[in-house]
């Protein structure tokens, strides 16, 4: 069984790169995508959703954008994306306990995107434990 145990730390070693420092990246990946989301939300949070010159444009014309705008708001103070991404993790650790490691990886990850708008977009009561759960959903899925 020794034997057994030196040949699997071999492997890790022979991997090489960031492989051998964080053991699997799928998780730093979790957390840029994650960062992604947040970016995103950033820019729609400041540059669509909270200009006065945006609500303004709604009130007087009508623009053909408004209901967009609207409904993105409406779902937003619903916790929508809190809602969505913690669904996701949820999900995606049931996938996993299931043996749909594939799967749950892309649902997480899913999850991760969201918690990232949600946590610029005020949903973060609900966005940051899912997140917490899409990595750690991750990380066990190898």
């Amino acid at each position: 069984m020794a034997a057994g145990k030196g040949d699997a730390a071999q492997a890790g070693a022979a991997k090489g790169g960031i492989a051998a420092l964080w053991g699997d990246a799928r998780a730093v990946g979790g957390i840029v995508v994650c960062a992604l989301g947040f970016g995103a939300g950033y820019a729609i949070r400041y540059r669509f959703v909270e200009p006065e010159a945006m609500g303004a444009a709604c009130e007087r014309g009508d623009p053909w954008w408004c209901p967009l705008r609207t409904g993105f708001i409406m779902f937003t103070q619903g916790n929508g994306f809190g809602w969505l991404s913690l669904l996701l993790a949820v999900v995606a650790i049931a996938v996993l306990a299931k043996g749909g490691a594939r799967a749950a990886r892309w649902l997480a990850i899913a999850g991760l995107a969201a918690a990232g708008l949600g946590m610029i977009l005020y949903n973060n009561t609900m966005s940051v434990p899912a997140a917490i759960l899409a990595l750690i959903c991750l990380i066990r899925a190898r």
